[in-house]
């Protein structure tokens, strides 16, 4: 695989943390939200399984210094930051913002407030171990698609379930088996995905029926809710329930192929100074993820009401700070080298 960036892919992920801005910067909960929520989280996953590889001779140790513990490393010291920035801000007591560091190490849904977006940390950390045993330790291709059917329907059977008599599991542990299934996709068929997004004769069919899908959900003759973090799940065509996992397992990835196409021909038709800045937004989408719910909070408090002015804000302003964190990391990565040298 080539070195290069795609730059489809970095659009896709620019899309999809527009949506997740947008998703929580919305105030009315109709046919958009629900539109938003069917996608912008699985478009992650199914991206992140798409450079996985299997673990050569057992390096588990190369694996975690690369792929998980930067991430964790991030997830610390933003969640440190925003826990100190909710204190002065909110005005919330010394009390509650030390037990909010256990909550941080705790995760999942007992993050609230600014750090109501962290699970999706835990929980793509988490389905990045999973997915890398499966494809490690599985090696038929067959038997990885039952792996990641068996755990979507297990992990979607039940509503909840306790931690010693606590009511969130750790991490939400239970999600990332959700999760996997998404990234098992995108890791199986990333190819698949490739020669897709380019075929009009898949994509045009798939956009309308998006289309039709969006229409009949705003005339409730369709319901279809997925909220990840609180693994609120629901189906039903014509106020018929029917089955969950055949919804999370069509719509979302339907959903996706449309958006991913729809990047493709934008990096194929539109000009670079165009492509380039939607590309840069996309290589940020971790550093937004962080901070947008913050951003979105300090609006809201300050008066300023409106999802796409909120978003529109909240994308930028998160965006800068996210530079400017990368900014400052290479400086410090850099001025450790040189004196490791001198």
């Amino acid at each position: 695989m080539s070195k290069k960036r795609i730059e489809w892919i970095d659009v896709a992920k620019a899309v999809g943390i527009v949506a997740v801005v947008f998703g929580h910067a919305m105030t009315r909960h109709g046919t958009m939200f629900h539109f938003l929520y069917w996608w912008h989280m699985p478009i992650f996953f199914i991206m992140g399984g798409f450079f996985l590889k299997p673990i050569v001779h057992n390096d588990w140790i190369g694996f975690f210094k690369k792929r998980i513990f930067p991430l964790l490393i991030s997830y610390l010291i933003c969640g440190g930051f925003l826990i100190l920035l909710s204190h002065f801000i909110r005005g919330e007591s010394w009390s509650y913002t030390i037990f909010y560091f256990a909550r941080l190490l705790y995760g999942g849904r007992t993050l609230n407030h600014y750090l109501s977006v962290f699970w999706y940390i835990n929980v793509y950390l988490l389905a990045l171990v999973f997915t890398s045993i499966v494809i490690t330790y599985v090696k038929n291709r067959e038997a990885q698609i039952i792996v990641a059917f068996a755990s979507l329907i297990i992990s979607t059977s039940y509503k909840h379930i306790y931690f010693l008599s606590y009511k969130y599991i750790p991490w939400d542990l239970d999600v990332a088996f959700i999760a996997m299934f998404f990234m098992l996709f995108g890791y199986l068929y990333f190819h698949k995905i490739q020669q897709f997004v380019k075929d009009l004769w898949v994509i045009i069919p798939a956009a309308m029926l998006t289309v039709w899908l969006f229409w009949m959900q705003h005339m409730d003759r369709f319901n279809f809710a997925f909220f990840l973090k609180s693994k609120i799940i629901h189906a039903s065509y014509h106020h018929i329930a029917i089955s969950r996992v055949s919804y999370i397992t069509f719509i979302p990835i339907i959903v996706c192929l449309v958006v991913f196409s729809a990047s493709y021909y934008f990096c194929k038709f539109m000009p670079q100074f165009l492509i380039k800045p939607v590309q840069l937004l996309g290589q940020q989408t971790l550093g937004i993820m962080y901070l947008h719910k913050a951003v979105i909070d300090i609006i809201d408090e300050a008066g300023y009401n409106g999802a796409i002015m909120e978003t529109v804000l909240a994308v930028l302003i998160s965006f800068m700070l996210s530079l400017m964190y990368g900014y400052a990391k290479r400086k410090i990565k850099n001025s450790r080298i040189r004196r490791s040298i001198s």
